[in-house]
Order: C-alpha cells, then structure tokens, then sequence
C-alpha cells in the first residue's frame, strides 16, 4: 500500500498486485487513529469474497470469485467497535462480459492496482450489536 497524497482530511492510497486491502485499511485506520470516515474506490481485483447478508438467518452468505474482475466501485465507511477499527464495504465487480456482482467486501486481493479514497469525518462513528438483526450497527 501506498500513500499518495495526505490533504488535510483526505487520503488517498494505492494497493498493488496480491495485496489484501481490508487487512491494509485496518491498519491504516489503526495507524492513523481514524475513527470516522467514508471510503470509495476502483480498481481491479484477483480474489474477492463477497457477502449477502441472509436477514432471516442472521448470517452473511458468502461467495469467492477467484478470477480477474473490475472493479466497478467501492463505498462504505470507517466506524468503531469495542474500540477496534470496523470497515464497513461494500463493491460492484465486473467480468470480461460487463457482467457484474455486488456485494459486502470480505476480502479483496488487488490485481493491477486498486485505488482508495479515504474522507476523515470528525469525531466518532460507534458501533453496537442489534439483536434483531444480527448486525453491529452505527449508534
């Protein structure tokens, strides 16, 4: 991961080739004691584990596409739980065909690059645990 430019509240970052970039927002997060932001991005993954969230179960469904995708968008935000980073993403990829999935983002393996926008919101975002849905939901 690299950072490419730092304005004011701003960052913007480029993953490279087989970097996981969850793992490396998290630490980023940690890193820079973020604690409230939004994120976007594009890009092109090799590895993505996507997740719908089964409402009634209470549980993520979770899919890996293990091939080249585009992708299309990324959004989501930077929150707080039990005083640990939370990144809350979710993406649109696309195949060869243009055809296209979406789901939360698990995990994300870059494959030409993926690049990130991060907009540092003052204050705290928290989370809690929900009972009725299973979800940690911003509080």
């Amino acid at each position: 991961m690299k950072l490419v430019l730092s304005s004011g509240d701003v960052f913007v970052l480029r993953f490279d080739s087989g970097e996981e970039i969850i793992s490396w927002l998290i630490r980023f997060t940690q890193e820079n004691k973020i604690t409230a932001a939004a994120i976007s991005g594009i890009g092109s993954s090799k590895e993505a584990e996507l997740g719908y969230y089964d409402i009634a179960a209470k549980e993520y469904r979770k899919k890996i596409y293990s091939r080249e995708l585009e992708v299309v968008g990324l959004s989501g935000n930077i929150s707080v739980l039990n005083n640990e980073p939370v990144i809350h993403l979710h993406g649109v990829l696309s195949n060869e065909n243009y055809d296209t999935v979406g789901g939360h983002i698990h995990r994300l393996v870059v494959s030409a690059t993926i690049e990130i926008t991060i907009m540092v919101l003052r204050g705290e975002i928290h989370r809690k645990p929900d009972s009725e849905t299973g979800l940690n939901l911003l509080d």
